[in-house]
């Protein structure tokens, strides 16, 4: 076979696995974001919501055995961890600075932390992270360039915000729907994205994510439990 023929052969296998990668990450984006959409209306479906953030990434590492496609791995593992403790400190100073200078602590402040701890480190920065960072990025990424891929990345973690009802609840953390919250939201998708490509360890952006969590109860900008004296 000449050299000229094998080229050609090899680009159109590769448009074809990018274009492959796209159309997964397309369909479950859109899964994604109409089980949040339908959690908004239906309450209880937000754990199926939340159920798919998480197991989807898994399920597909399991299947294909490449846990290391979507982060999970040994590998830089202390480095991701300190990128991650570093990254979720920073962004807890900066939610406190944005929004929470004004806030006073919520009632059983002590106790809304301990139940931020589990809740975040355990279930909301990972159906976020596994999905976003873990499963979608590294698609778009070979399919439009790592810069690219990682600002599309944020752009579409932004936008799903407005899907399941994150606002006017119990549990509401920033104004999402406002400038400086969707400013805020992008920020916070390219800073996890950017450490999980420093990394290629998800420990960093979950680690970052469920801290910075974390500092929404510390700053009293989130509440589990509604006190009524």
């Amino acid at each position: 076979m000449r050299p000229e023929n094998e080229s050609n052969i090899n680009q159109t296998s590769q448009k074809k696995e990018t274009k492959r990668h796209l159309i997964e990450a397309v369909v479950a984006y859109i899964v994604f974001c109409g089980l949040g959409l339908l959690s908004r209306f239906v309450p209880s479906m937000f754990l199926l919501f939340v159920m798919f953030g998480i197991v989807f990434p898994l399920a597909w590492a399991i299947f294909t055995r490449h846990w290391r496609a979507i982060g999970f791995t040994k590998q830089n593992f202390r480095k991701a961890l300190l990128w991650g403790v570093i990254a979720g400190v920073v962004w807890g100073i900066y939610t406190y600075v944005v929004f929470g200078m004004d806030k006073s602590l919520p009632p059983l402040w002590a106790l809304q932390v301990a139940i931020a701890v589990p809740v975040w480190f355990l279930i909301m920065s990972p159906f976020q992270e596994f999905f976003f960072r873990g499963w979608l990025q590294p698609r778009l990424q070979l399919a439009f360039g790592k810069l690219v891929g990682l600002v599309i990345t944020s752009l579409a973690f932004t936008l799903w915000h407005f899907f399941p009802q994150l606002e006017s609840t119990s549990t509401t953390t920033l104004p999402i729907s406002s400038p400086i919250g969707i400013l805020s939201t992008v920020l916070a998708g390219l800073l996890f994205g950017y450490i999980y490509q420093r990394t290629e360890n998800i420990i960093a952006p979950w680690v970052a994510h469920a801290l910075g969590g974390i500092a929404l109860a510390l700053i009293g900008m989130m509440s589990f439990i509604q006190y009524t004296p």
